[in-house]
Order: structure tokens, then sequence, then C-alpha cells
């Protein structure tokens, strides 16, 4: 096994890791308060709030770093990855809770600046390897790499004009452009989506992919009677819909894991040069 395969499989259990912290965080902190909050955003309240922060910005790294199976799932992950800091950075707005906007304000400049510098970064090696004869970008990388500078200039732009408001909404921005694209990943690995979205007609995913669709189904239905749940007025159905996700997309993880770790799937599948992903 190489070193670049035993890396890529550390990191993808390092992120199994860090989910079952926040997890363990959250329900240690349900116990010795004996009351649960109405979403895991508001643990941020808690003695969990550093765990919370940490695992959040710990996973978006993971995701990134991550080489999706595909470019479009690169992407989605990429993008999935580069929101999820934000997350932790912002704070959901709770009644009765003060949230300190200066510090807000500091780790959200902060973290535009450092993804500025990493869009240019990739953008100058992107450009090295295409000047040498390289095939980059992809089209997945185009719509990733217009997707990310669209939304720098959104947050820096929000950050110019109302500050208050960045702090106020920001949060709820952020969890929807973390859950949706990593939604789109478990969709881009049933054989329909490798082959219609990816357009990557080489590489069939047949094996898993009714188990792949379930967890689709699975999602779509948990999602559905989530927002049921909020409109019948239950307080706590934003931390049920949250919680039953995020276990969905641990379990896509787990499946997803062993799946790319299989022999012969890799072996009839994965192109010359990356015997861990098979992208380019």
């Amino acid at each position: 096994m190489t070193t670049e395969v035993t890396t890529y499989r550390y990191v993808r259990f390092a992120l199994c890791c860090l989910l079952a912290g926040l997890a363990i965080s959250v329900a240690a902190e349900t116990i010795a308060s004996g009351r649960w909050q109405t979403s895991i955003s508001s643990y941020y309240y808690t003695a969990a709030g550093p765990v919370f922060t940490a695992a959040l910005c710990a996973m978006g790294v993971c995701l990134v770093v991550l080489r999706g199976y595909t470019d479009a799932e690169d992407t989605a992950l990429n993008l999935a990855g580069l929101s999820a800091p934000m997350v932790g950075f912002v704070p959901t707005p709770e009644m009765g809770q003060e949230i300190d906007k200066a510090a807000i304000v500091n780790n959200a400049w902060s973290y535009l600046a450092v993804m500025a510098i990493g869009w240019v970064v990739v953008l100058i090696f992107g450009m090295r390897k295409r000047g040498v004869g390289g095939s980059w970008p992809s089209r997945w990388a185009v719509i990733g790499l217009v997707a990310i500078a669209g939304a720098w200039a959104v947050g820096v732009a929000w950050l110019l004009i109302d500050q208050d408001s960045f702090a106020a909404k920001a949060h709820g921005l952020a969890a929807l452009f973390t859950f949706v694209p990593f939604a789109l990943a478990v969709v881009l690995n049933t054989d329909w989506g490798v082959r219609m979205i990816a357009r990557e007609a080489d590489k069939a995913r047949t094996r898993l992919d009714k188990t792949y669709w379930a967890l689709v189904a699975a999602m779509a239905v948990l999602l559905v009677a989530g927002l049921v749940l909020g409109l019948s007025g239950w307080d706590y159905w934003l931390l049920a819909t949250e919680v039953s996700l995020l276990g969905c997309f641990t379990i896509f993880w787990v499946v997803q894991s062993f799946d790319l770790m299989d022999p012969e799937r890799d072996s009839l599948t994965t192109r010359p040069g990356d015997p861990v992903t098979g992208s380019r």
C-alpha cells in the first residue's frame, strides 16, 4: 500500500472521528445540563461550543483535501468543506444569547482572506499544469472556481455593507451551502450520478448503487418529515433533522470508504496514476 493511499484512508477515517467527537460532546452537554438545544448549532453557546467550532473547521479541511471519486464529486466536497468553517465562526442567533460581533467579523475576514489566497494558489498551479499540456481545468473545476469566487464576493460585500446582518444571518446561509453540496455528493455516487451528472462513462458504480439510492431516499424523507414537524410547531424539529441527516452522511461516508477500498473495483474502474479515487 502506497503512502498516498494510506494518507487518503486516514483522512477519511479522521472525518468519522470528528463527527463522533461532535456527537459525544453534544450528548455529554445534554446530559450535564438536562436539556436539549433546538439545533446542533445552538450548542455553540454551551460547553460543547469549542468542540462544535473545532470539529466544523477540521471537517472542512478534510472535505477540501480529499479528492472526490469524480471531478463533480470533488467540486461538491470542496464547496461543502469551504462552507463548513463559516458555520462554526458565525453562531446561529438564539433568544437570550448575546453574539460577539467583533469576534464574528474578525473570524470571517480572516477566513475570507485565507480563501482568497487558496483560490489564487489553486488557479496558479492549475494554469501551470495547463501550460505543460495538462487537461486542467475540467468543466467541474471551472464551476467550483466560479462558485467559490462568487461566494467570496458575496461574503466580502456583505461584511462591508452590513456587519450586523452578516452576524445574524450568515450562519444559516453557510449551513445551507454545507449540506446541499454534501447531499449532492451522495447522489453523485449513484451509477446515474456518475454517468449523467459527472459525465464519467468509464466509472461504473453498480456494485452499491442501490445502497447509495437508499441513502438519497432516506435523506429526502427525513428532510420532508423534519419540515412537517417544524410546521406543526415542534421546537426540536431542526435538531432532529440535522442529527438524522448527519447520521445518513456518516453512513454514506463509511459505505463509500469501503467501496473505494475494494481492490477488485479499483482494478476495473480507476484510471492509471490514481489508485485511490480514479479521478484525474
